[in-house]
């Protein structure tokens, strides 16, 4: 039996490792955009205007944006977290760079960017405290000093509480609900 465990354990490790690069923010929302107890929406460039009335930095920030997903998972069992935990693991470890990166026991936070050419191309953003987990993933041309900047002044974690506390009605226009 113990052979057994050893041996699952090993392989999951090497499919964990192997395909790691294989496993991109795009697959991690589409995994859990069905959870219990997410909240899970999307927005084309085209869409991201919806998102002013943040903050003059955020909003400014969003004028680069041609992708936005965000998702929210709340009462997630260990379990469950530490799976979640070891795919944001995976997918910054391919070709992100991390920006900012904070782990304690039950609070963990992760800002990671993908660059070209000294310009920020992709960002994930993860925020995991208790047993919630906040994370976006921004397309676009961003400026790591600004991404920094905003990160120590708050602004990510202001942005992912004004997003939760808006009521559906006022992210999403009527004319698509």
């Amino acid at each position: 039996m113990k052979k057994i465990v050893t041996l699952t354990v090993i392989l999951l490790t090497f499919i964990t490792t192997s395909c790691g690069s294989m496993y991109t923010f795009n697959r991690f929302y589409n995994n859990h955009k069905n959870d219990m107890n997410s909240t899970a929406f999307q927005l084309p460039r085209f869409m991201t205007n919806i998102l002013s009335g943040m903050s003059p930095e955020i909003n400014s920030f969003f004028t680069n944006v041609y992708d936005f997903k965000y998702i929210t998972i709340d009462n997630i069992n260990p379990v469950n977290l530490q799976k979640i935990n070891t795919e944001i693991n995976m997918i910054t470890s391919s070709n992100f760079t991390d920006i900012v990166r904070s782990n304690q026991e039950s609070n963990r936070l992760v800002i990671s960017g993908k660059e070209y050419q000294g310009i920020v191309k992709e960002l994930v953003y993860y925020k995991m405290d208790g047993n919630k987990i906040n994370a976006f993933y921004l397309k676009g041309n961003f400026n790591t000093n600004t991404i920094k900047q905003l990160s120590e002044k708050g602004e990510f974690d202001a942005f992912t509480t004004k997003l939760q506390l808006q009521p559906t009605n006022t992210i999403i226009p009527n004319t698509i609900q």
